[in-house]
């Protein structure tokens, strides 16, 4: 595993980091960290509260060092990449128990990758989706009906739903 110099060095010099925010394209459109990277970090910075990855090409792999290494993992948003599909989600609906807050953003993800999260990631309390158009309003609805607690935001593209309670606990649309 090739690692780059410059994400070793920052995870080395910031082991207490609680938020880490990447974006792999730098101005000049070039990638500048992948899934190496995140494996470097994650190994090094056990004590991470939110993760955001922006086009970086994460695989289980880089997912289970997180989750092995970051149990204090609340917030994770993931945008803009073709290698996060339903098996990640599956993988991260497993293995993040303390997951509280799950964003994916123009991702090749489904209805099974919604339906998974519902089914697991027991401490969810929010889940945002854009832009990932093979989720339907179906599979945000049996989300509700099974965790009727989590507020989901589901935008697929051309359809854009919220999905709340109102006073006697049924689903509504806003």
């Amino acid at each position: 595993m090739k690692v780059s110099p410059s994400s070793a060095a920052t995870a080395d010099s910031c082991r207490k980091l609680r938020k880490l925010h990447i974006d792999a394209w730098s101005r000049f459109g070039s990638r500048t960290i992948g899934d190496d990277g995140v494996l470097s970090i994650a190994t090094r910075c056990a004590k991470l509260q939110e993760v955001v990855l922006m086009g970086i090409p994460a695989t289980v792999g880089s997912f289970n060092v997180l989750a092995s290494n970051c149990p204090a993992l609340e917030r994770m948003a993931i945008c803009n990449t073709d290698t996060v599909g339903d098996s990640e989600l599956v993988f991260i609906a497993a293995k993040f128990t303390s997951l509280k807050k799950l964003c994916i953003k123009n991702c090749p993800i489904s209805d099974t990758g919604v339906k998974s999260v519902g089914e697991g990631c027991p401490s969810l309390v929010k889940l945002k989706v854009k832009r990932c158009r093979g989720v339907t309003k179906a599979s945000v609805c049996q989300l509700k009906l099974h965790r009727c607690s989590v507020v989901a935001s589901i935008d697929a593209g051309s359809m854009i739903f919220d999905l709340e309670h109102d006073s006697w606990g049924r689903n509504v649309q806003i």
